[in-house]
């Protein structure tokens, strides 16, 4: 799991919004986070494991308890952490359960505590939500995807402050739950489990078999195997003489059961005879009407000479009475559209004088259109001239108005003129000296000179007043010039409207215009309606009328034809009648019958006829196979069969209990076979299974279990790999070992540690070691960890080590040592995270994440970062 981007909100002692990119670090960076204490080193830490498990690192505090006091109300406290796990990009967030302002109103309300987990796509977005609320779900999510729970998260990934030594001190049952999650062992746990499942299955089975043997007996009512062989034995010839004496009774039965099916068959054969012969008596009874129906077919079969000829006759009356049906419906339909005829004529005259007058009613229509016309226009122009009178009238008033200021400014401009010259007079004659002469006369004398009254007025003014003057009279001229216009435009519309009075004359009346122009064009539009459908219903009687003399005319050839037929048939009739057996047409309707009633007695003639032959048959034929047999005696012969299947029910009983013994006795020979070679098997299988789950689930020699040693196995690789980094730490002194005596009796041992120490030549607990010494061994172990977990490519990935405090209890050789083993870590790939305020680790470490403290909260920034 390597972090990418961690952002913590009103968290810890951060009141603000602050936004760790790990990314920003480098690729696998091995970086510092520095600070002085209480501004919120290890609470970064804290966020981080908060986001992914909802605990801080060290689980002392609640996470309900991680808001900063400086935050603002309306800030949530919350954290966002995006993180990489094998290629695929994860984001979780998650709130603590916290109070809040209300949306509306005063007071607080509790925010309940959420998290939610998205997968990202590659762009960094949100993708697939993988949890939407849940903070159970989110934790369940976290540990499927990591492989650790929150504790071994601290333990391998996170070392937090005061908490290093707890894997390194762990006892075996602490280690192995690690180990099992770290390396994938389950599958080692999942054998020894099956082993002991299936030897306790087996063992099971034996016990079962051994009580279903002694169940078998019992339920025979046997004590043993050699008394259920003697039984056997004795009950096999009573056995076989039950089945002889059986199978004679069961012969008699038969023989007398077969006598009486005899018995009944025959009696049956007499009670068919006598059946029959009521039924041919019965049958006979009809023979009156089968010969008076035959009498009647005779006479009907010598009509049908004649009845073609009779045929005729009736279809040539038939045709002769429909054509003068129809020659009559000819004649009254011809009368009727005579009359038709001759209404639609009087109609059509009807219509013909005011069709002739349209011409003169569509000229008087235009008339009328052009006047309506006029006399609409005649309405616009009065209404134009009424408002032109008021804008003349209006343009009067403006040149009224401006007239009496063209004639002040004029007067004003004049003015300035002449008090400018006099002021220019008053100037000269101010400059005049005696006997010198006049610039404007020429004379010597100045005995009035002129003399400056008012106050002088400049060129400037005299030209100020002679433009206004101009502006003015501009403004009069345009004035007067509009005035002439609309004047001009009011004379026209006056003498327009009065040319269009002159055209209209009386007719000036808008409304009765309209009203007789609409009942002209009405009457012109029913005129022309009226003369169309009299021609078309004039045409149409006529049409009809032909059509009904054509009809007339073809019925009166057809009624003629139809009359010569007719009397052509009778004659036939006449001639063919005389020649028969018939006195007359009426002896000759009688004896007919239609084909329905010849077919009914023609059929109940055969039915009779047929069911007198079978029945005759019959009887003839049961005749002859009952000549000489007597009647039965049923009664004694049922007698003989109730008689049978008594003796045979008594021997079947004896013979059913001593063959229900028999199959008993049997039957629990071949269970008793069965189980015992059962009960065989299973116990050679237990031999096998019990043995392989002893050795398995460690209750054999040292009793450690399978997943044990192969967790002992694994956990020598990683002292291998710690006890390599310890070496160069301690200066040669420490190496981590394997406790190999593991205690008596205890399967829970196997995965101790001590601590190798070369000074003494003896091992001893690791709980022995110095501060100093103890942070070197956790640090080597959670390295060593590290190493074989990523060389075993298991499900997870230990590619990120936070580290908090721990260094202060090194020396300088030691720090080196330890600076030195971690940066060979994060040139393999790896994202080491130190968490310190030893001032070496500043000059050692260039790239770090400086925590910086304020009233207002703390804030984070990246240093010395390779962007």
């Amino acid at each position: 799991m390597t972090p990418l981007s961690l952002t913590m909100q009103a968290f810890g002692p951060f009141a603000g919004r602050e936004t760790l990119d790990f990314t920003a670090l480098g690729q696998s960076p091995l970086f510092l986070i520095n600070g002085p204490t209480g501004a919120g080193k290890s609470s970064i830490l804290d966020a981080l494991c908060f986001a992914l498990y909802g605990q801080t690192t060290g689980a002392e505090r609640d996470a309900s308890q991680m808001r900063c006091d400086q935050a603002a109300a309306d800030a949530l406290t919350e954290v966002t952490l995006d993180f990489r796990l094998r290629g695929n990009a994860y984001r979780i967030r998650r709130v603590p359960q916290q109070e809040r302002p209300k949306a509306r109103g005063e007071g607080t309300t509790t925010q309940n505590a959420e998290a939610q987990l998205w997968q990202l796509t590659a762009e960094g977005e949100k993708g697939d939500c993988l949890v939407a609320k849940s903070v159970n779900d989110a934790t369940t999510q976290v540990q499927g995807l990591i492989g650790l729970d929150a504790s071994q998260f601290r333990q391998v990934m996170v070392l937090p402050q005061g908490k290093f030594r707890e894997m390194l001190l762990a006892d075996s049952k602490d280690r192995e739950k690690i180990f099992s999650q770290l390396f994938q062992t389950q599958i080692f746990q999942r054998i020894e489990e099956r082993l002991r499942t299936q030897a306790n299955q087996i063992e099971r089975d034996v016990n079962n078999h051994r009580q279903r043997v002694e169940g078998i007996l019992q339920a025979s009512d046997v004590e043993s195997d050699a008394a259920l062989d003697e039984e056997r034995r004795a009950l096999a010839p009573r056995h076989q003489a039950a089945q002889h004496d059986l199978a004679e009774a069961r012969a008699r039965r038969e023989a007398a059961e077969h006598a009486e099916r005899q018995g009944k068959e025959l009696q049956a054969q007499f009670d068919q005879q006598a059946k029959l012969q009521a039924d041919r008596k019965a049958l006979l009874d009809q023979k009156d009407d089968i010969d008076d129906a035959q009498a009647r077919l005779a006479a009907h079969a010598q009509t049908q000479a004649l009845a073609t000829v009779y045929q005729r006759l009736q279809a040539a009356q038939q045709t002769a009475r429909s054509t003068r049906e129809e020659h009559a419906q000819a004649e009254r339909a011809m009368a009727q559209q005579q009359a038709a005829q001759a209404d639609a004529q009087r109609a059509l005259a009807d219509a013909r004088p005011p069709f002739e007058q349209l011409p003169a009613m569509r000229e008087q229509a235009f008339r009328l259109h052009r006047a309506v016309e006029q006399c609409q226009e005649l309405a616009a122009l009065e209404a134009q001239r009424g408002q032109l009178a008021e804008q003349v009238e209006g343009a009067a008033t403006e040149v009224a108005r401006l007239r009496p200021g063209v004639e002040a400014a004029e007067q004003h401009a004049t003015e300035q003129e002449m008090r400018w010259h006099q002021g220019q007079a008053a100037l000269l004659a101010a400059r005049l000296e005696a006997q010198a002469p006049c610039p404007v006369c020429g004379s010597r004398e100045h005995p009035a000179p002129a003399s400056a009254e008012q106050a002088p007025v400049t060129q400037a003014e005299v030209k100020q007043a002679r433009a206004a003057f101009e502006k003015a009279r501009q403004a009069l001229s345009k004035a007067e010039q509009h005035h002439a216009q609309l004047s001009q435009q009011l004379a026209d519309k006056e003498a327009h409207c009065q040319r269009l009075r002159g055209e209209l004359g009386e007719q000036s009346s808008l409304e009765a215009l309209e009203a007789a122009q609409a009942k002209l064009k009405a009457d012109i539009q029913a005129t022309e309606t009226a003369w169309q459908t009299a021609q078309e219903k004039a045409q149409q009687a006529q049409t009809a009328l032909a059509r009904a003399e054509t009809t007339l005319d073809d019925v009166n050839q057809r009624q003629a034809r139809a009359d010569s037929v007719l009397d052509e048939a009778q004659g036939a009739w006449q001639h063919a009648l005389a020649d028969s057996v018939f006195d007359d047409e009426e002896a000759f309707n009688r004896a007919r019958l239609s084909d329905e009633e010849a077919r009914r007695l023609s059929d109940a003639v055969a039915q009779f006829q047929r069911e007198l032959a079978k029945l005759e048959g019959q009887l003839e034929a049961i005749h002859t196979r009952l000549e000489g047999q007597e009647l039965p005696d049923l009664a004694t012969l049922a007698e003989q069969v109730a008689a049978a299947k008594a003796q045979e029910q008594t021997f079947e009983k004896t013979y059913q209990q001593l063959a229900a013994r028999m199959a008993q006795l049997d039957a629990t020979r071949e269970k008793l076979d069965a189980a015992h070679a059962a009960q065989a098997s299973l116990e050679a299988q237990y031999r096998v299974w019990g043995t392989l789950s002893e050795v398995a689930n460690g209750r054999t020699g040292q009793r450690i279990s399978l997943q044990r040693f192969v967790l002992g196995v694994l956990l020598d690789d990683v002292l291998i790999q710690a006890s390599e980094r310890l070496v160069h730490m301690s200066r040669g002194r420490y190496q981590l070992v394997r406790r190999e005596d593991p205690s008596k009796g205890n399967r829970a041992s196997g995965l101790e540690l001590d601590v190798a120490d070369t000074y003494t030549g003896k091992n001893r607990p690791v709980a022995t070691l110095s501060g100093g010494e103890s942070f070197m061994a956790a640090l080597s172990l959670a390295l060593g960890l590290s190493d074989v977990v990523q060389a075993y490519a298991g499900g997870i990935q230990l590619d990120t080590l936070f580290i908090d405090e721990g260094f202060g209890s090194l020396d300088q050789d030691a720090l080196d040592q330890a600076i030195a083993m971690l940066s060979e870590l994060q040139m393999g790939g790896r994202m080491i995270g130190i968490i310190s305020h030893v001032s070496e680790l500043k000059e050692q470490i260039p790239v770090r994440v400086d925590v910086r403290a304020s009233r207002q909260g703390s804030s984070v920034d990246i240093k010395g970062a390779l962007l």
